[in-house]
């Protein structure tokens, strides 16, 4: 009853409901990027040297994450439900936070791989990544999606310029197990109170329209109507989408993308002191590639509401496959920092605008589900990528071929996203 007095009152405000929606993503990509992307590899070499494990060993943690992707189609409908995202994200936070908090007992790899790899993956997956927070902006945004997606996936880089830097300093003061039991407390207190009191499915669901419009008056009426364009999208659902051309580039298009982030993020730290540089300038570099990631997801967003979206996502990604290539051949830090710069500029813009691309293809009503039938490619390429990257550097000595690899994967997408021309309703 609290909550939704509040709820009512907040909505009843100046500040359309949509922008508290907005700040909920915000934080809670902010807090899972910081901690499982920009953060881990503050623990690969402490925890691979206590556990007495190789870098490839320490990166098949991902492969675990697989375990959560059969509830990811359940996880996509239920967002669609009233109290779907509410229960997910608060309940999700929860958990998530005391499972990073029991990561600190962890004495054994199969410890690791069951409590960070299995139960942490599945609580992540619930509350936020690429299914529930942008399914749920989708429906509270029509003609601002484009800067909201943008702002909102901003958290994700925001995670490396805040939430990464204190990991690595919690556990080059602390160590690595207070490390996590500190992070699991952020988990909790930063995102579990502001879900459960302000999170809500859509606009309608409270009175109110998408980007915080007024409902009109139809000449000679006392009736109010919603403006036409609110309406102009068709309401795809899940078995139309997937019988659509658009989909399945769309796909690609994340699976190729998803195959190259993750274990970027993951190996470039140690990849740079293999070139001979301090942890302290890897971390800084790290830094730099996530504040201007967070200026690339505003940029592309708002470019993404005046351009064709392929268009927009094609002069995103072929640059994030160029840029990445100079970290291969980087020999100086003015090459390390030109990479930050252009990769975090441009690899910055595909998470917003892959987005704005299914929504603006699929419609708001049954993003939840759709967006479930999307993640799980992504994810599984995820899984594998960073531990070929370690085995890699294992067998050969270094992270060249597979920086390459993933440089190509990058320009790939951005060449078939292209061919990914707006689909037409079916015939009624």
């Amino acid at each position: 009853m609290q909550s939704a007095s509040l709820s009512s009152r907040l909505a009843s405000g100046r500040v359309f409901y949509g922008w508290y929606i907005v700040l909920i993503i915000f934080m809670t990509s902010m807090i899972t990027a910081g901690i499982a992307g920009y953060g881990l590899p503050f623990f690969l070499k402490p925890m691979s040297e206590e556990m007495g494990v190789s870098r490839t060993q320490f990166s098949m943690v991902t492969i675990f994450r697989l375990s959560a992707l059969p509830l990811i189609p359940f996880l996509g409908s239920f967002v669609d439900k009233k109290s779907g995202s509410r229960i997910l994200i608060t309940f999700g936070s929860l958990i998530a936070g005391f499972v990073l908090m029991s990561t600190a007992l962890v004495t054994e790899l199969w410890h690791f791989y069951l409590i960070y790899g299995v139960i942490f993956s599945i609580a992540q997956f619930s509350m936020g990544g690429m299914l529930v927070g942008p399914a749920i902006l989708a429906k509270w945004f029509i003609k601002k999606r484009g800067r909201v997606m943008g702002i909102s996936a901003m958290g994700i880089s925001g995670g490396g310029f805040v939430v990464a830097p204190l990991a690595g300093w919690l556990v080059s003061e602390y160590g690595w197990r207070t490390a996590w039991i500190a992070l699991g407390i952020v988990m909790i207190i930063s995102i579990a109170p502001i879900s459960a009191l302000l999170m809500r499915r859509q606009p309608e669901d409270i009175g109110l329209l998408p980007d915080g419009v007024s409902a009109i008056k139809a000449e000679g009426s006392n009736e109010l109507h919603k403006p036409t364009w609110v309406e102009t999208e068709y309401p795809w659902t899940r078995s139309e989408a997937i019988r659509t051309k658009a989909i399945w580039i769309l796909i690609g298009v994340q699976t190729l993308g998803a195959l190259s982030l993750m274990p970027v993020l993951l190996h470039q730290v140690p990849y740079i002191q293999d070139k001979d540089f301090s942890l302290s300038t890897a971390a800084t570099v790290a830094t730099t590639l996530a504040g201007f990631a967070i200026l690339g997801k505003l940029v592309y967003g708002i470019l993404a509401e005046r351009f064709p979206i392929r268009y927009v996502l094609s002069a995103s990604l072929i640059p994030a496959g160029l840029s990445l290539y100079i970290l291969v051949v980087a020999d100086n830090i003015g090459m390390l920092y030109s990479y930050a710069i252009l990769h975090g500029l441009s690899m910055g813009g595909w998470s917003p605008l892959m987005s704005v691309a299914l929504a603006s293809y699929f419609g708001r009503q049954n993003m939840g589900a759709i967006r479930g039938i999307v993640t799980p490619f992504g994810n599984i390429v995820q899984a594998f990528t960073p531990v070929l990257a370690g085995w890699m550097w294992d067998t050969f000595g270094d992270y060249d071929l597979s920086f390459t690899i993933f440089a190509i994967s990058w320009s790939a997408a951005g060449v078939l996203i292209l061919f990914a021309k707006p689909p037409k309703p079916p015939v009624t």
